[in-house]
C-alpha cells in the first residue's frame, strides 16, 4: 500500500512539475521575470520532493566519529591506559589508524 501511495504522490508531483516547468517557459517567452523567478523556485521545491519521495535525496545527518570530542577523549584514555604497554599500544594505535583511512593501511 505505502509503495502504491508513494507512486501516486510521484506521477501528482511530477504532473505538477511539468506543469510549472511550462509556467516558466512561458514567462520567459513574454518576459515575466519575476513569474519566471518563482516558477525557478517552485520546480526546485518539486525536485526537492520527488528527492525525498524516491529516496534520491539523502537528508540523514551524518558523524564523523574521528572529529566527535567524547570520541577523541575516549581515545586519549584507551591510549594512555595502554602507555606502559607499548607493543600493545602501537598496535592499538595502528587499528585506529587503518579504520580511520576506511580500513586501508
Amino acid at each position: 500500500m505505502e509503495v502504491a501511495e508513494a507512486d501516486d504522490l510521484l506521477s501528482r508531483v511530477e504532473a505538477l512539475q511539468r506543469r510549472t516547468l511550462a509556467i516558466l517557459e512561458s514567462a520567459e517567452e513574454i518576459g515575466e521575470l519575476r513569474t519566471a523567478l518563482s516558477a525557478i523556485k517552485e520546480a526546485r521545491g518539486n525536485l526537492e520532493l520527488v528527492g525525498r519521495i524516491s529516496k534520491e535525496l539523502d537528508e540523514r545527518p551524518t558523524l564523523n566519529l574521528y572529529m566527535n570530542p567524547e570520541w577523541l577523549e575516549l581515545r586519549a584514555v584507551i591510549v594512555g591506559a595502554l602507555e606502559s604497554h607499548r607493543e600493545a599500544r602501537e598496535a592499538v594505535l595502528r587499528a585506529l589508524e587503518s579504520a580511520g583511512n576506511n580500513g586501508r593501511a
